[in-house]
């Protein structure tokens, strides 16, 4: 481990200390876990990073984590930034409300805050189990990813796995999520977070050095996109509509096949079966895959001036407890268009039909249309 109590109780780190002020350490200094309170020893040499470990005879718990030295030094570096910042910090406090110990936890005002750095990616629900626990004690969960999860694909677009769709806030009308450089020792927010696929996503990342950002800064937003989502939008439609891929997972392959069933072909689903609801971001099927299914079960068949009830369930929840209702969305959304009118709650007439195109030509002319007309909303993703 890279940090521990020295014998004045003061959480100490070896971490960038020279190799002469380590040796010093060793003759002038005892060490203790942060866990179990044994001491510790020093360890460092050619091949290794200086760090403390327990003695062969310690059953620590900790002894047995493995945590990767990026983890172990991300740890500290938040320490230390919000150390520097007047917070009474403590690393891996045991909750037993929660039967967990936080990366680091410490208080501001009368809200008790968890900090968990994520290195490695895990599955989505362990992240849920773990955050529902802090929530239930009273706790926020602010959950950081190290900047190894972080992978950049174009200027505005971000690998967007289950994993990560799992760690995202909603604060300010966005979908934000969180990182940590420890080697540049900056501060990455990606924000204004839009759902391109299951495994895209586009975003606004700003980029800030720990040595000049503060924590409350973690919780602004930036006032506008810097990228023109809509623009997005145009070119997945072209390209679904014109590229024809066979390799695709089985997920899309049902939904091919849905479609054949349904005498329809997937290059000619209509515009407004593709439209960006704010949401997507954290749904985990494809836009134009769910929006489809809804338009063939629950719209198409009715008659005008029948009713469409939101009667699918569909609920994603950021970390910060958001609840998000992608098809609510999506129906009002129609609602713009002139497709559907409310009548009550979550009750819609439908007022217009749907056509399917028939030929390419005529699709690409509806989507300008629906583009034209999503450009003239000025709120149309909020």
């Amino acid at each position: 481990m890279l940090y521990a109590y020295d014998d004045n109780g003061k959480l100490s780190s070896l971490y960038q200390l020279s190799k002469e002020h380590i040796e010093q350490l060793k003759k002038e200094k005892t060490y203790f876990c942060p866990t179990c309170k044994e001491s510790l020893q020093i360890r460092s040499g050619r091949l290794h990073t200086a760090h403390f470990a327990h003695f062969p005879s310690s059953n620590c718990e900790r002894k047995h984590l493995g945590e990767s030295e990026y983890h172990e030094s991300g740890k500290w570096l938040l320490y230390q930034w919000l150390n520097r910042q007047g917070y009474d910090v403590a690393m891996e406090f045991f909750l037993k409300g929660t039967n967990q110990r936080p990366d680091l936890f410490f208080t501001v005002g009368d809200k008790r805050i968890a900090i968990e750095f994520q290195c490695s990616s895990i599955p989505p629900d362990i992240i849920e189990k773990r955050t529902q626990s802090f929530h239930d004690a009273g706790i926020f969960p602010l959950w950081i990813i190290g900047k190894n999860q972080y992978r950049q694909k174009g200027k505005h677009q971000l690998l967007h796995t289950s994993f990560h769709r799992s760690l995202m806030y909603r604060f300010h009308n966005n979908f934000m999520m969180y990182y940590l450089d420890v080697k540049a020792q900056t501060i990455i927010i990606a924000d204004h977070i839009q759902g391109a696929s299951t495994t895209l996503c586009y975003a606004t990342p700003r980029f800030y050095s720990l040595k000049s950002f503060t924590f409350p800064q973690l919780f602004t937003s930036a006032s506008y996109p810097s990228f023109s989502y809509l623009n997005i939008w145009k070119k997945s439609m072209y390209h679904l509509r014109t590229t024809y891929h066979r390799g695709v997972g089985s997920e899309e392959r049902q939904w091919r096949q849905y479609l054949y069933l349904k005498g329809k072909h997937f290059t000619l689903i209509p515009s407004v079966c593709f439209l960006p609801v704010p949401s997507q971001s954290i749904y985990h099927m494809k836009s134009y895959m769910w929006q489809t299914r809804f338009i063939l079960d629950h719209f198409l068949d009715k008659p005008i001036g029948d009713v469409i009830k939101n009667e699918q369930k569909v609920r994603c929840t950021t970390i910060n407890q958001y609840q998000a209702d992608p098809i609510h969305e999506y129906i009002l959304l129609l609602g713009k268009l002139g497709f559907v009118e409310k009548v009550g709650s979550g009750e819609w007439v439908k007022r217009k039909e749907i056509q399917f195109p028939t030929h390419i030509d005529q699709a690409l002319e509806e989507d300008k249309k629906v583009m034209d007309f999503l450009r003239s909303e000025t709120n149309v993703l909020l």
